[in-house]
């Protein structure tokens, strides 16, 4: 059931940040909770959102535009809670290959929440879940 939360918490987030990207807005806010403060921290220590404060039960998002664009131009969903999509460390180089430099994959493992490259350095797999394309 956690798993099911996060997995809730993480889509909102990114449709929240794919709409604030696409309206060009300087900032969004979610919900504050636990999960979603794990969320923002993760985007924040990879340094794909500005910044981030936390008021009043809401967690304020500063998105990070470079050069005036939008860090990410697409978020696509691989995992859904109907379709479930597992990858196992071999097979994580099919979607190195095929998305190229310019995405990043984001995978739900026995660690949390990684990045492809960092689920390929602890030669571990997992549940591919969003692709975020720059």
């Amino acid at each position: 059931m956690k798993l099911v939360n996060f997995m809730q918490n993480i889509r909102e987030f990114l449709n929240k940040l794919h709409i604030g990207y696409k309206c060009r807005s300087a900032n969004i806010k979610v919900p504050f909770n636990v999960e979603n403060s794990k969320i923002v921290h993760f985007f924040y220590e990879k340094g794909w959102i500005k910044l981030y404060v936390i008021q009043n039960k809401d967690i304020n998002i500063y998105l990070r535009y470079i050069n005036n664009k939008p860090l990410f131009t697409a978020i696509k969903f691989i995992s859904t809670s109907g379709h479930r999509k597992y990858f196992s460390k071999e097979k994580l180089s099919f979607y190195k290959k095929n998305n190229g430099g310019n995405a990043h994959v984001l995978l739900h493992t026995s660690y949390g929440l990684l990045t492809l490259k960092i689920a390929e350095g602890l030669a571990i797999g997992g549940e591919v879940s969003y692709v975020l394309y720059d």
